[in-house]
């Protein structure tokens, strides 16, 4: 019998794009950084409805110098607020190069596998929540189950037509989180 996505019980969602924005697509203040509309309360319902919530974090303002991991903390325990005020919580943040690193993907794909060793859990087990081709491909080959949402880079992702095979597509999380936790 083939496992729908609601039989999966983890979720890691990606924060650029899909949990949060960034006005100006590099920030690397705090103050630069909130919850995409609906994110939070997405998540909430996710946990509230059993899943288990971890945010994927490109390394990206850490590794150009722009903040140092204290900013970075500060950065990510704005949206964590967020999501915590609204009744959600995640799990843990798992980090992954920016998309201009060099081996981009087979470092994006270690960081994930050793995400899911972390938290007990397999890529068969793991549904993946991007809005850029290079996260949805990574979340692929570590064995999760992607899904493209809309938002943030999600709509040229899928006009760019290089989506991993199985991709399911969405508007957006809240419309994720609204089929998988009714």
């Amino acid at each position: 019998m083939t496992a729908t996505l609601r039989d999966v019980k983890l979720l890691i969602v990606d924060r650029d794009g899909v949990v949060a924005r960034d006005p100006d697509g590099r920030s690397a203040r705090s103050e630069g950084w909130q919850a995409l509309p609906g994110s939070a309360a997405a998540i909430a319902r996710l946990v509230h409805g059993g899943w288990r919530v971890a945010m994927m974090a490109d390394s990206g303002p850490l590794a150009r110098g722009a903040i140092d991991m204290a900013g970075l903390n500060a950065m990510h325990g704005r949206i964590l607020d967020e999501i915590e005020a609204a009744g959600g919580r995640v799990d843990a943040v798992v980090f992954v190069p920016p998309a201009d690193a060099p081996a981009r993907l087979e470092h994006a794909v270690a960081s994930l596998v050793d995400a899911l060793a972390r938290l007990g859990a397999t890529g068969a087990d793991t549904v993946l929540v991007a809005d850029t081709c290079a996260d949805l491909e990574a979340g692929h080959a570590a064995g999760c189950r992607p899904v493209l949402v809309l938002s943030g880079h999600g709509c040229a992702a899928f006009d760019a037509d290089r989506l991993p095979p199985g991709t399911v597509v969405r508007p957006d999380l809240s419309a994720l989180a609204a089929e998988l936790a009714p």
